[in-house]
C-alpha cells in the first residue's frame, strides 16, 4: 500500500498578514500562547546584511530543535550559522545548520513521528499522512522531495544554554 503525504500550511497571503502580530506576541508576555510551537528566528541576510525577525513553528526533538521550510530565506543559513532566537518570551543565542538532504530529512521526519505521532508531525510539521503508521522512508524522502524542505536544526552553542 503506497502512503499519500500531503503538506498543509497556511496561505502565504495569510503568513504574511500574521506574522506582525506573531512578532509582537513572541516579544510579549502573550508568548505563552505561541511557546510550544512557534519561536522566531531572528536572521541576517548574506549578501544584503538586511536582519529578518521569521517566526516559524518547530518540533522539540529534546536535544534539538527542528524547523521545515519550503521557503528560499533558508539559504542564509547555508555552513552553519549562530543566529539569535525568541522563545519563551526572551531573546538567546543558537546555532542553526541547514541541510537540504532529502534522505536527511526524511530521517528527521520519521523519528518525529516515533516519537510524537502523525497528529503532532501534521501539527508541528505541517505533514500530513493518509494513515497513521507505515511509512517508508521511500515514501517520506519522495515528500521531502516533493515539497522541496530544507530542515533548520537548532541546537545551544558550544558553551551556551537556552
Amino acid at each position: 500500500m503506497t502512503a499519500t503525504i500531503h503538506r498543509r500550511v497556511p496561505p502565504q497571503r495569510l503568513i504574511t498578514a500574521t506574522n506582525p502580530f506573531v512578532r509582537l506576541a513572541l516579544r510579549s508576555p502573550l508568548h505563552r500562547w505561541l511557546d510550544d510551537s512557534v519561536l522566531m528566528l531572528h536572521v541576517v541576510g548574506r549578501s544584503t546584511g538586511r536582519r529578518y525577525d521569521i517566526p516559524v513553528g518547530f518540533t522539540d526533538l529534546g536535544d534539538r530543535l527542528i524547523v521545515l521550510t519550503q521557503h528560499r530565506w533558508r539559504r542564509n543559513l547555508r555552513g552553519g550559522v549562530d543566529l539569535d532566537i525568541t522563545r519563551f518570551g526572551r531573546r538567546c543565542a543558537m546555532h542553526a545548520e541547514l541541510d537540504e538532504d532529502p534522505t536527511a530529512i526524511a530521517i528527521t521526519v520519521g523519528q518525529a513521528l516515533e516519537r510524537l505521532g502523525t497528529s503532532e508531525v501534521r501539527r508541528r510539521m505541517g505533514i500530513v499522512f493518509d494513515r497513521e503508521a507505515g511509512h517508508s522512508r521511500t515514501e517520506l524522502v519522495d515528500a521531502v522531495r516533493e515539497f522541496d524542505l530544507g530542515m533548520i536544526t537548532l541546537t545551544t552553542p558550544a558553551g551556551g544554554t537556552t
